[in-house]
Parts: C-alpha cells; sequence; structure tokens
C-alpha cells in the first residue's frame, strides 16, 4: 500500500511539475518580434484606412446631428455595454477635424513603428472609441481589429521588430561607436544585434493574439453546427442568395451542387479543427494557406474585405521570424563592402544610416583609406571623381556615390521607397539632384566625371576572387 501511495504521489508530482513547465514554456520564454512587428504594420495600416475613410463623412459618423446622436449612443451602450467609452463624446463638432486628424497621425506613427509603446496604447483608444460612437455602423473587422490592437499596446512589444524604434536604437548605437566604424572584427551595435532579440513581452503578446484567435475560429465553426444548413450543405447556397454584401452576380454556381456542399463541409470542419491542428508545426502552413483561401472565397462571394484581411493579418502571429525574414533577404542574400572616406562627414552618416537599417549584415563597413586591404581600391581621389562613398559588390562591380545608394536601397527594406522611386527615370534624376546637394562634398565640375564613373562601374576589371566578403545566407 504504501509503495502504491509513493507511486501516485511522484507520478501527480512529476505531472504538476510537467504541466508547470509547460506553462511557463508557453507564456514565458523568449519569442522572436518579428511576426509581432509585422501585425503591428498590418493592423495599423487597417486602423488608419478604417479612419482614413470616416472623414468621407466626418459630421454624420461621429458629430451631433450625424446619423447616431450622442444621446442614442450613449443609451445603447448603456443598455449593452455599460463599462464602454469614447473620447469622441466629449469632441466638439467645431474640432472634430483636427481630432481626427490627429487620430491618422497617430496611427501613421503605429504603423511606422515610431514611439510604439505609446502609440499602441493611443491607436487601441483610437479603434475602441470610434466603435462605440457608432455602434451602429460595427462590423466584424472593427470587433477583430480593435482586439488586435489591444494585444498589440498591452505588453509594449510591437515596436521591438519592424520598426523605426529599432532603426533609431541601432542608428544611435552606431553612432556611439563610430570611431570603430569601418574596423574589422568590431562589434558596431553592442545590444543591438542583426535579428531582433527574443523577448517575454513579445511571446505574451503573441500568444494572446494566437489564443484569441483560435478561440474566434473554433466557437464560429461549433456555433454553425446549430444550423440545419451547414449540416445538409446548403450554407453555401444561401450566401449566393444573399444580395446585401454580394460582390458579383453567382446565381450560376447553383449549376455545381455537389461542390457547393463541398465547400460548405471544408469551410465548417477548417474552422472547427483550426484550433487544434494550428499548434502542429507541420501541418501549420497547410492550415494557413486554407484559412487564407477562405477568406478570399468569403471575400469573392460578399465583398467582406476588411473582415478577411484582419482575420489573415493575425494569422501571421503564427509563422516563423526566421522564415518572415528570409522572404526579405532571400536564399541567396546580396553582400558587398561599403567603404567611405572618414574625411567626409556625410558620407559617414549614409553609411550609418545604411547600416542601421541592415540587421542581416548585406553591409560591410570599410574605411576607404585602408580599403585596399580588404578590397582592391584605386586612388579614390583619382580614380571615382572625387566621390567619398563607394560600393564594392561581391560580382566585382563598383558603383559610387548616389548609385551605391540605389543599389543598396534595393536591398534594405526600410529604404525600399527609395529603391523604388530610383527605377523611374524621371524621379531618378530628381534623387541625383538631391543626393548631390545634401550629401555629394565634390566640387561641381566633377559631376560629370562622377556620373561617367558610375557608368563604367558595371565594366570594372575587378575580379571578384580578390575580395573578401560575407557569406550569403
Amino acid at each position: 500500500m504504501h509503495r502504491l501511495l509513493s507511486e501516485i504521489a511522484a507520478y501527480l508530482k512529476d505531472l504538476a511539475g510537467s504541466a508547470l513547465r509547460a506553462w511557463c514554456g508557453f507564456f514565458f520564454a523568449p519569442s522572436d518580434p518579428t511576426p509581432l512587428g509585422l501585425t503591428r504594420v498590418a493592423v495599423g495600416a487597417l486602423l488608419f484606412w478604417n479612419v482614413a475613410i470616416l472623414g468621407l463623412d466626418l459630421h454624420e459618423y461621429l458629430g451631433s446631428e450625424g446619423w447616431i446622436g450622442p444621446e442614442a449612443a450613449r443609451a445603447y451602450l448603456a443598455n449593452n455595454s455599460p463599462w464602454a467609452w469614447s473620447f469622441w463624446f466629449w469632441v466638439p463638432d467645431r474640432f472634430l477635424s483636427v481630432v481626427w486628424a490627429g487620430c491618422l497621425l497617430v496611427l501613421a506613427l503605429f504603423t511606422l513603428g515610431l514611439w510604439s509603446r505609446v502609440t499602441a496604447v493611443l491607436a487601441w483608444a483610437i479603434a475602441i472609441s470610434v466603435v462605440r460612437r457608432a455602434p451602429a455602423a460595427l462590423f466584424g473587422f472593427d470587433q477583430m481589429i480593435s482586439t488586435w490592437a489591444l494585444y498589440l499596446a498591452a505588453f509594449g512589444a510591437s515596436g521591438q521588430a519592424v520598426s523605426l524604434d529599432r532603426f533609431i536604437f541601432r542608428f544611435r548605437a552606431i553612432r556611439r561607436n563610430r570611431d570603430n566604424l569601418g574596423r574589422r572584427g568590431v562589434d558596431l551595435i553592442r545590444g543591438a544585434p542583426g535579428a531582433p532579440p527574443a523577448s517575454v513581452s513579445a511571446n505574451l503578446s503573441l500568444r494572446m493574439l494566437q489564443l484569441h484567435l483560435a478561440m474566434i475560429y473554433g466557437s464560429a465553426g461549433l456555433s454553425k453546427l446549430m444550423g440545419p444548413e451547414w449540416w445538409n450543405g446548403t450554407a453555401m447556397e444561401m450566401i449566393v442568395l444573399t444580395p446585401e454584401f454580394r460582390r458579383f452576380d453567382l446565381p450560376w454556381l447553383f449549376r455545381y451542387p455537389t461542390q457547393l456542399a463541398l465547400a460548405t463541409h471544408f469551410g465548417l470542419l477548417l474552422e472547427i479543427v483550426y484550433p487544434v491542428l494550428i499548434w502542429f508545426r507541420k501541418l501549420r502552413p497547410l492550415v494557413i494557406t486554407s484559412v487564407v483561401f477562405l477568406h478570399v472565397g468569403i471575400d469573392l462571394m460578399l465583398g467582406l474585405t476588411e473582415f478577411g484581411l484582419a482575420m489573415i493579418v493575425a494569422n501571421i502571429t503564427f509563422m516563423s521570424g526566421f522564415w518572415l525574414r528570409g522572404l526579405v533577404t532571400g536564399i541567396q542574400q546580396p553582400s558587398a563592402h561599403l567603404a567611405f572616406a572618414r574625411t567626409s562627414p556625410r558620407a559617414e552618416t549614409l553609411a550609418v544610416l545604411a547600416l542601421a537599417a541592415d540587421p542581416d549584415h548585406v553591409l560591410q563597413p570599410t574605411d576607404l583609406d585602408s580599403a585596399s586591404s580588404v578590397v582592391p581600391v584605386p586612388d579614390h581621389s583619382a580614380g571615382n571623381g572625387g566621390e567619398p562613398l563607394v560600393l564594392f559588390r561581391s560580382n566585382g562591380r563598383r558603383e559610387f556615390g548616389f548609385s551605391a545608394v540605389l543599389t543598396w536601397s534595393k536591398w534594405l527594406p526600410l529604404f525600399w521607397p527609395i529603391g523604388l522611386l530610383g527605377v523611374i527615370p524621371g524621379l531618378r534624376t530628381v534623387l541625383r539632384a538631391v543626393y548631390g546637394r545634401c550629401f555629394s562634398e565634390a566640387p561641381r565640375d566633377q559631376t560629370k566625371e562622377r556620373v561617367g564613373a558610375g557608368k563604367s562601374h558595371s565594366t570594372s576589371n575587378l575580379s571578384p576572387n580578390t575580395v573578401t566578403f560575407p557569406s550569403a545566407r
């Protein structure tokens, strides 16, 4: 008997310990914040769009003489959500446009990840206030997007990756250590490594988003089981006949009753099994792909674009940060040495900006005066028209000044807009002029020589075998 009790006690102790370790590992293990940062960008963009379109009928939506007056909205909230609030109740009509513009500014900063801990909270307050002030205009999209905004604000981790906050942090770290800029083997960004560091706060935010999303899909699927049309496979036919949200004329689908029934059962099954299968790493890509197709199909049939986007965005939280970063860097990642003259403060500033936006170490900084020990550099005072900035690519090509900036802008996500604009001939000329005015320190009479050097760099006889480059990941 004593042995039996001891075995039971040991089993219960081991079970409790395993459960506690699993609980702590699930909620409190550090996690890559990259998926959270991308979720913030998408949620911020959707919130910005949602508030921006209110400006088309601002006074009708939020004004005291609008479709729903403040008294009617307060009465509705008192009966349905006694603790609900909205700052729009205290905004006079003459200040509606000013406050609306301020909301757009906050949402833009939140999307970009600037002062993200504060702007995340303000973005959630804006989302909630719009929903509570105009409850008659409430749809599933408003409920979803305000929920995602809550979890992004709750733990202060939404700006730890894919944000201007992180870019500024890296920029300041490099500036503090700029005396070592261009020296080999020196860690320029102590405390700000390439990939964003994992954190417990990011994991908590991701887990809350994931759990809530799984609960939504599961609850939606189980609730549909109460309707006989989901059992007999005719629910999709009813959706086709719904005229309120229909995007296209779809009666022709009735010629395929078997396919409609299969689509009905597949959608129902997917919602029911989602809360279980999404946690299996091997099945996760298949589940997320199926959900994306589900929402695309709903959008094509009912036109619920914003709702579908809000649900797809939340599924980003289940994706791997390493995989998401790989979508940007690619399998064969580009690499180059960025050589700059220390005698040029502007060239040094450009190098710092590029390195701050380069968490994957695509660019390796090199002092132009001592670059010959790393790359074969001609006399830069004569060979490149006095340009204090040279990009040595792994294929042996050299690019100078503006051409170098344009090339690395195509490699670094933060500078993609510059790289895209530089492809357009007219805008390329404008950007070159801006660069010449703001960053080039060469005399004006050397401009043509500099441009000519930029044109001839592609035919340079540099051998890539003589250049030491970082390995592509």
